[in-house]
């Protein structure tokens, strides 16, 4: 079963309290770069920690680098003005254990993998790209990218951008949307639930 830890630091995130990932503002790469330190160190340990140990590492670090609360509300579109309190706060929670075990699912083992943070250019409104690149042993590569918007004192991800042009945030939001439209914001949690567990049964 996955950790509830997580949900109940994103509610406190949610409610403006700040743990220690949060703590430091730094600059974009900062922020990516240690999510990178946080990835390897995770793909080294894979197989001894399985799914629920992978995650249960990630989740302080993805809390304190991702604005999971602005994400979920940028999935929900238009849909989001119409939900509850109540309603939001399911969405955030579950939609953070969703993207924290993306991660963990994805991030599974290593074979002498390396990232390189390449540069930061200017994004929309304000925000920064940080462009990131994973290289294999065998030397091919493939470009993570992350979208960064300033919050207050500090740069947090709010998009992935995976071989630099497939936005996970624009993905994210056209199931969604879909879903609530025409079956319901419950069944969309549901429906996210469901894919937890079976993620959890992979391993």
């Amino acid at each position: 079963m996955l950790s509830r830890l997580c949900a109940i630091v994103l509610l406190l995130a949610v409610a403006g309290v700040g743990g220690q990932a949060q703590a430091a503002a730094g600059s974009p790469s900062d922020v990516v770069a240690r999510l990178n330190d946080t990835l390897l160190s995770v793909m080294r340990d894979a197989e001894p920690l399985g799914f629920q140990g992978r995650f249960d590492r990630l989740a302080p670090e993805l809390i304190g680098a991702f604005n999971f609360p602005a994400m979920a509300g940028i999935a929900a579109g238009r849909h989001w003005k119409a939900l509850d309190t109540t309603q939001r706060k399911r969405l955030i929670d579950v939609f953070g254990r969703t993207s924290i075990a993306t991660f963990a699912t994805r991030f599974d083992g290593y074979s002498g993998e390396t990232f390189k943070i390449v540069e930061e250019t200017p994004g929309p409104r304000g925000s920064v790209l940080v462009r990131n690149k994973l290289t294999k042993s065998d030397g091919d590569s493939i470009e993570i990218n992350y979208l960064l918007r300033l919050f207050l004192d500090r740069w947090r991800v709010v998009d992935v951008f995976l071989d630099a042009k497939y936005s996970e945030m624009a993905l994210t939001r056209s199931e969604y949307t879909s879903v609530i439209a025409n079956q319901g914001f419950d069944r969309l949690i549901t429906d996210l639930e469901e894919k937890l567990v079976r993620m959890t049964e992979t391993e």
